[in-house]
Parts: structure tokens; sequence; C-alpha cells
């Protein structure tokens, strides 16, 4: 590289014959029953979504306040609001509004549409803590028609069922405008998507890596303006064949749909690297290339990080200044909080050394440690510490200091809320 910034179910007869004297009898064995379906756990995201109608087989039910649903493995599931059926997917962990079409993304008039009648639905009109449809509403949901979700009127569409929602629940339902449901739609799934990545690369240059996803960022010198950016990728590639590291600027980099394609940019060798997050936690598809030379090669990697029982995700970046940018002195750290403020992690320095991390948050303050290394960080979980804007601007996230057993140097990071 240049330098450049079962689901199988068997019906089972077995016809046993046996010859006697002057005696012929058969006898068969009856039947086996088929096996159960297997059923797996998955969540459906837009925010969690609770109140859902999903049928996968002969499992059936409603979403619960974390989104949460099962499904058969193999079979098809369908999401539904009473009669107004939302889409048919393949079941999997993590369902959002971009699975419910082919091809669909935020940029897609049926996903968006989708997002608005969500929204529209939510009972307390605050989707920052989740969306919730009242057993009522879904009681008389099951009343409605069917609605066209890849219509340009959707307002029009969902008259009749409007007036039903606020004569119900006696409010005043809004539906957002598309605008609006694709930002929400865009911060969810960045959100999901971000965190820290690490793997190897291989090709006509060999190294490691470490990407990180940030759910927003703030970065003026390198966007041109104020604007937090929303999906943006930071890379940094250590070339194993030159002994050479090279780091590029973030990017907005992130795809908000089906396939979570994204592209690193380009490193300050001139290389891009893309591919694709399959169930939001490993890469797939990875290719790097140098328009410049020709040269090119593949790579993998996967999510650090990242439990499940998270309520905030972290992801960001450390360094040793005394060394500038180097293999044991640089890299990414992951971080996830729980209710509880337990927090659990793990580093991974450019070279592919991997720390795990435990530790707590208390009064705003991150405390975590492992093998030597201890990171003490100040907490900004919504982007209002102006005493962080330095380093975060608007954004969530965490600034502070790293202690290593014979390194030490700062970390900053971003954050967001998981539903």
């Amino acid at each position: 590289m240049e330098h450049f910034s079962y689901r199988t179910c068997l019906l089972l007869g077995c016809l046993l014959v046996g010859c006697g004297d002057d005696n012929n009898s058969s006898t068969s064995s009856p039947p086996q029953s088929p096996s159960a379906p297997e059923v797996a756990q998955g969540r459906f995201v837009d925010a969690a979504v609770q109140g859902l109608s999903f049928r996968s087989g002969d499992t059936s039910g409603v979403t619960t306040a974390d989104g949460g649903f099962s499904y058969e493995v193999g079979q098809s599931l369908v999401f539904s609001v009473g009669a107004v059926e939302l889409g048919t997917v393949t079941g999997a962990s993590l369902i959002t509004p971009v699975d419910l079409i082919d091809g669909g993304s935020s940029s897609s008039v049926y996903v968006q549409n989708v997002v608005r009648f969500l929204l529209m639905l939510d009972s307390d009109g605050d989707s920052t803590n989740g969306l919730s449809i009242s057993t009522e509403t879904q009681s008389m949901a099951e009343n409605w028609e069917a609605v066209d979700f890849a219509t340009a009127d959707l307002a029009g569409a969902l008259d009749t069922i409007i007036s039903d929602v606020a004569a119900l629940e006696n409010r005043t339902p809004v539906l957002p405008e598309a605008a609006v449901a694709r930002s929400h739609l865009e911060g969810t799934l960045s959100c999901l998507s971000s965190g820290v990545f690490a793997g190897s690369y291989s090709g006509d240059d060999n190294g490691t890596y470490v990407l990180w996803i940030h759910s927003q960022f703030y970065d003026p010198l390198t966007f041109g303006d104020m604007a937090p950016r929303t999906g943006v990728t930071t890379v940094l590639v250590y070339s194993s064949d030159e002994n050479e590291i090279y780091g590029m600027p973030p990017r907005q980099g992130l795809s908000f749909n089906r396939e979570r394609s994204f592209v690193s940019g380009e490193v300050s060798s001139g290389a891009e690297f893309s591919g694709e997050i399959a169930n939001y936690n490993t890469f797939t598809n990875g290719q790097w290339s140098i328009g410049i030379t020709g040269e090119s090669g593949t790579f993998s990697g996967a999510r650090r990080a990242g439990a499940e029982s998270a309520v905030y995700r972290l992801s960001g970046f450390f360094n040793a200044p005394s060394l500038g940018l180097s293999v044991d002195g640089s890299g990414v750290i992951g971080l996830d909080i729980d209710t509880d403020g337990n927090v659990t992690g793990v580093m991974v320095t450019l070279g592919g050394e991997e720390v795990a991390l435990n530790g707590t948050l208390v009064e705003g303050v991150i405390t975590v440690s492992g093998s030597g290394n201890s990171f003490e960080l100040s907490f900004d979980r919504d982007g209002t510490d102006a005493s962080n804007d330095d380093a975060l601007g608007p954004v969530a996230g965490f600034v502070g200091t790293w202690t290593g057993t014979a390194l030490s140097g700062s970390v900053v990071g971003t954050s967001c809320k998981l539903n």
C-alpha cells in the first residue's frame, strides 16, 4: 500500500415385512410427529416499538417494551398494526423499517411512510423513550383498512385512522413530515451501527486496522461548518508489510440502507475501505483499493464490545502523544453502559492487542480498567456539557485520560443512547 492519509421436518414411516412358515404378517410403526419449530428472539427498532403485532408460522404475539418478538427460524415474519400490514421479512435478531422492503433505505418513500405512521401512533408523542402503541389502539386497528405505504399522500390515506386515534386516546396525533421521519430513522440506524470494529486486510498490502463509527460527529475543520454529521466513519491502518501507519479524516460514510453499507473514505495513502455490516456486528464484502496505483485487496473484521444490555454505546480513540500514532500507543475504545451504571468494553490497539475493560459510571464519570490499563472519562450523555465543547461540540460523548503500564495519553469519543 502506498502512502496516503431448522428448520427441517421429516415424517417417517417404516414398513416392516416378515415371512413365517405359512403366515405372512406385516407391521408398521406409527408416523413420528413433526419436530417442534426452532423459535428465536428478535427486536423491532425504530426506536424500540411496543405494540406491533407479529406472526411467523404458528408463532404470533405483540412486541414488548424493548421491541421484542419471537419468530420461527426459516419462516417469514409479518409485522402489522391490527389489519394494517407493515411488511414481511426474514426473521433476524434485529429488524428496522429499512428491512420491510427489498432495497429499503431511509430515502425510500415506503420506509419513510412506515416511520411516519409509527411516530403518529406513539401514545406519548416522545420518540426518545421508544414508541408505544396503546392496547386500545391495537384493538381498534383490527377494523382499519389496509394502507398503501408507497403513496405520495400518506395524510390522505391515514385520515380515518388519525381521526380514530384522536377520539380514542383524547389527543391530537401528529403525522410528521417525511424529512422528520428520515432524520429520526437515520439517528436510530447510526446508533445501532455505531461502535468500534477491528480486523485485518490483505491483498497487494497486508496489515491490521481499527475502525469506529460515530452515531454523530462534530468536526468543523473536516466538514466545513458547525453542523454535526450522522453516521461518520474513521479508520487507522497499520501496514505490516511496510511497518507504516496511515490515518484518514472522518467521513460521513454510513449508508442508511438494508445492507448497512459503509465506506471509510481515503486514508492518507489514498486507499478506500468499503463493505457491509451484517447483523450490525460483522463486516462482509470488505474491499479496499487505491485508485491511483491500482492496488487492491479485501478485509474482514467484527465489532468489539456491543453488550445487548447496553443503554449507552460509546466509541472513541486513545493515543499516547509521546509516540505520535503508534502500533502500541494508538487505538480505539468501545464501552457499553447498562441501566445500573455498570460499564463493560474493550480497548484495541492498532497492532491488534485487545484488553477487556470493566468499571462503573458514577455522577458523570466513567472509570474502567483492565490488564494494567485504566481510563477516567467525563461522560456527556446528551451533549449539553459546555466544558466538553472544544472536543465534542454539541454531540454526546466523552473525554478523559488513559494510563497504561508503560504509556499514557488522552481519550476522546462519541456516544448515543440505544432504545
